[in-house]
């Protein structure tokens, strides 16, 4: 039996499957299989994927309907027969040909660690670098109630790469189907009540940007803002009798803070439109956000962008920052 399973849910992503299938393949850990769902693809991944048919390291099935990708998401977790299970987006791939290598160590030398996440680099669809999401500049390994404090804020573990002990899901179960959008946020705040969470600050995996992305395409500012709110509710239901109080104390502020990641995660990827979409959102939800000072720094916020461009702003927002070091 291999000891990692590597679950690829793929749906028109032929044109990236290959280097996706590839980068795992060529691992130098070799005790993995790659499992990879066809959500009923109408492009030629049925034909990228025929190219590993005799491949004794890959599993492939094709489903007749498309579910969506967090039923693929859970069937892998059922298929997969690894002591340690990753999902790999069908347009991502690894960057580090020992990432699987350097994630199962650590849970071999760290018995209480359920889950470990590196830091992850933006592509484009090229593959050409732009960024690197680097949310800690050292690597650790977390007790988890201070990982789950962390993430109440806000989620910065890439779902691409992530491993997870098997034995993690079978305690706490996979995806949540009513959260397409923020399904793997609520999955890590589950496990983080539960197990020490592992972080490795060399980005390992590439993670790909471009206008086909759940994020840019199907899920409107209002829908996310609903998930987001679910998660952190599902988040707070789950924790252990034994969580402490003052975390259990955070939720009032915590449900505040969760009504503007929406409008500012959108307003940091540059997009006004969206992100204005959600601040209005928040203000309906929420009329008394109209009396509190950080409704209007978002509003502010998002003008000057609008009006001197989303690059200028960046570079504004940078020079400012640098300033405020220097006087530090």
């Amino acid at each position: 039996m291999p000891r990692v399973s590597v679950v690829v849910p793929a749906y028109n992503y032929g044109r990236f499957l290959q280097q996706t299938v590839d980068s795992l393949l060529d691992q130098t850990f070799e005790d993995l299989e790659v499992i990879v769902i066809d959500d009923a693809s109408t492009d030629n991944t049925p034909e990228v994927m025929q190219r590993y048919a005799e491949h004794p390291r890959v599993r492939s099935i094709r489903r007749p309907q498309n579910k969506g990708h967090i039923a693929a998401h859970n069937e892998g977790i059922e298929l997969a027969r690894g002591e340690f299970i990753a999902l790999m987006a069908a347009d991502d791939f690894c960057l580090a040909r020992d990432a699987v290598e350097r994630q199962v160590a650590i849970f071999d030398a760290h018995p209480e660690v359920g889950m470990v996440y590196s830091a992850a680099t933006l592509v484009d669809t090229q593959g050409h670098a732009f960024s690197v999401q680097r949310p800690f500049t050292a690597d650790y390994i977390s007790p988890g109630m201070d990982e789950f404090r962390r993430l109440l804020l806000g989620n910065y573990v890439t779902n691409s790469g992530t491993l997870v002990r098997k034995s993690a899901h079978d305690q706490l179960g996979g995806y949540d189907p009513r959260l397409p959008h923020a399904g793997d946020w609520e999955l890590w705040l589950r496990i983080a009540a539960y197990f020490s969470i592992a972080y490795i600050a060399e980005s390992l995996f590439a993670y790909r940007i471009h206008s086909t992305n759940m994020s840019h395409s199907t899920v409107p500012p209002r829908q996310a803002t609903d998930e987001n709110l679910l998660t952190i509710e599902n988040a707070f239901a789950a924790l252990p009798p034994s969580a402490p109080a003052d975390i259990r104390a955070l939720r009032p502020a915590v449900m505040r803070d969760t009504l503007y990641i929406t409008t500012t995660s959108d307003r940091v990827l540059g997009r006004n439109r969206r992100s204005f979409e959600a601040l209005v959102d928040v203000a309906r939800r929420s009329p008394v956000e109209l009396a509190r000072p950080r409704f209007y720094v978002s509003a502010a916020k998002l003008a000057c962008q609008s009006l001197i461009g989303f690059d200028r702003y960046v570079r504004l927002s940078r020079w400012r920052s640098g300033r405020a070091a220097v006087a530090a």
